[in-house]
């Protein structure tokens, strides 16, 4: 059942003033308490809503069929940036569960998911890998990096945890949220030998026990630990650090050097990188070494809804970076 608060919550989005404004917000109050109906009642399965687009492809590989799970953050924007309508919070209003990273990740969705009882924080779940975030030298305080989906182990953690929330919101379908489960996991395992064979067949020039040649790549964004980290790689250069403000000359300065000794083939940026700072950074390099450009999809904004979302997100992040290691 959804909370008082959620509803008081709710009704703030709109200024009662006549019978017509009146007439709406009872309309959307009756339609936000019909969905606090259990959804074994319901009989349309479980409804879960995620911040973000991975964790709705990792929560509906766990549900095989049984409901559906949506993301309210387009994939197409930034966690770190966005604005949500009424609608989408409508969606979260009428949700079973409610699934995110945290609020350091998602900032704009701190009043929706945090001290609600559906909510599953994926960063504070037992047994998650956190890693550390690099330094930023405007802040004392860097915590952990929170791109965490990146990790197939992770994900397995969030699967576990999604499929244990499942079964006690549908207690009747608790053997089919296991199976579904156990599916994932053995995928994610032949997943991991299967992404680790192709990375290593790229072979490693520099000779570096259990890592690839660290310096012929760049990142526009340092989200890629979790992944690196899995499969032996390590990056040279990181245009930005915090995605949250734009670099300072003097950092700009830094970057541009470390490019400069680094000299990566290859730079991986994302959907809504900034062009122009990549232009900027990037001057003159292309008169020593050419440096392609890879575009990296992790918040899955061209993967389909379907079976194995997860697993076809993780592949396609995984041919991003073979394409730039190659």
């Amino acid at each position: 059942m959804k909370s008082d608060s959620w509803l008081q919550k709710f009704s703030m989005l709109f200024i009662c003033r006549g019978t017509l404004g009146g007439l709406l917000l009872s309309s959307v109050l009756s339609t936000v308490v019909q969905a606090q109906t259990p959804t074994a009642l319901r009989g349309d399965g479980l409804e879960i809503v995620t911040s973000i687009r991975p964790l709705a492809l990792i929560a509906n590989d766990i549900l095989d069929g049984l409901g559906a799970a949506a993301a309210l953050i387009d994939a197409g924007d930034s966690p770190h940036h966005t604005m949500l309508t009424p609608s989408a919070r409508l969606k979260a209003a009428r949700a079973d569960l409610l699934i995110w990273i945290g609020e350091d990740l998602e900032v704009a969705l701190a009043d929706l998911f945090v001290n609600d009882p559906r909510t599953l924080t994926t960063s504070q779940i037992d047994g998650i890998l956190l890693d550390e975030a690099e330094p930023d030298e405007h802040s004392s305080e860097h915590g952990a990096d929170l791109h965490l989906w990146l990790s197939t182990k992770n994900a397995e953690r969030i699967g576990e945890a999604v499929a244990n929330a499942a079964s006690k919101l549908d207690a009747a379908n608790a053997d089919h949220y296991a199976a579904s489960l156990a599916r994932f996991k053995s995928r994610q395992a032949e997943n991991r030998k299967a992404f680790a064979a192709e990375i290593a067949a790229l072979g490693n020039p520099a000779q570096q026990p259990d890592l690839q040649d660290r310096d012929r790549f760049a990142v526009y964004h340092d989200a890629y630990q979790y992944f690196e980290h899995e499969y032996g790689l390590r990056h040279s250069v990181a245009l930005l650090v915090d995605p949250e403000r734009a670099p300072s000359i003097r950092e700009l300065a830094a970057v541009r050097e470390q490019l400069s000794a680094a000299q990566p083939s290859c730079l991986l940026t994302e959907p809504d990188a900034d062009a122009g700072l990549i232009a900027t950074a990037t001057k003159g390099l292309a008169q020593i070494a050419p440096l392609r450009q890879i575009e990296v999809d992790i918040l899955g904004r061209n993967i389909d809804d379907g079976e194995d979302g997860y697993t076809r997100l993780m592949r396609a992040v995984v041919a991003d970076f073979v394409e730039c290691l190659r």
